[in-house]
């Protein structure tokens, strides 16, 4: 699987939205699933090891944790998607709302933060992870996978208004189709889709496309 060119539209898309840089995205979902070969990856569309069910569907898997710097092996219910778009946008959503007893966490280390580096070095002391080395771990991905160049990407396309949703999608080498768009629309709150023009303005300002 070829997953950075999979993930691209993706973590752009999704970190356009959410003010995220699209390598961190990415250098996570690589490193998560060992450059998508991972069985949560190809079993369940998990790309960034988030555990619980999604819409009542799961897996449960072996996975290490790091209890006082030591690796031991449990099993866990991980989230089941049905594509990697959910998996992206559920990833977002998480670095958006946080956890329960700290709903800021994961906000204050990654969004709106566009220094790359300062983001892995945030995120790597969020109890998203146990493995004490995870931060340069995402370094390492980074530079290994030239990840850097998509959060280019993103800055480009910012500046870049659309007046039609079509173009914008085709511009992102997202799939334009009503079906497709009509799944984008009920992700982002838009419920019975019909492709008028407030839903297909609506839904482009969403995605970062005015």
């Amino acid at each position: 699987m070829d997953l950075k060119n999979t993930l691209a539209p993706y973590a752009i898309e999704q970190g356009r939205i959410y003010d995220i840089l699209p390598a961190f995205i990415m250098a996570v979902a690589s490193l998560e699933t060992g450059n998508g070969s991972s069985t949560l990856c190809t079993k369940a569309n998990n790309l960034f090891s988030i555990k619980g069910s999604y819409n009542g569907n799961s897996v449960t898997l072996p996975t290490t944790e790091y209890v006082k710097n030591k690796p031991i092996r449990v099993n866990a219910a991980f989230k089941k998607y049905p594509s990697f778009r959910e998996s992206c946008h559920d990833f977002c959503e998480l670095m958006k709302n946080g956890i329960s007893w700290n709903p800021t966490v994961y906000k204050k280390a990654v969004i709106g933060v566009h220094d790359l580096t300062a983001a892995c070095i945030q995120f790597g002391k969020t109890p998203y992870m146990t493995d004490p080395a995870y931060s340069g771990k995402l370094l390492g991905v980074i530079k290994s996978q030239d990840l850097a160049k998509y959060d280019q990407t993103q800055a480009a396309a910012a500046h870049k208004s659309f007046t039609s949703i079509v173009d914008f999608l085709k511009s992102k080498n997202i799939d334009s189709s009503f079906s497709n768009r009509a799944k984008l629309a009920r992700a982002h709150g838009i419920m019975n889709y019909s492709g008028t023009t407030a839903e297909n303005t609506k839904l482009l300002t969403i995605l970062g496309g005015i």
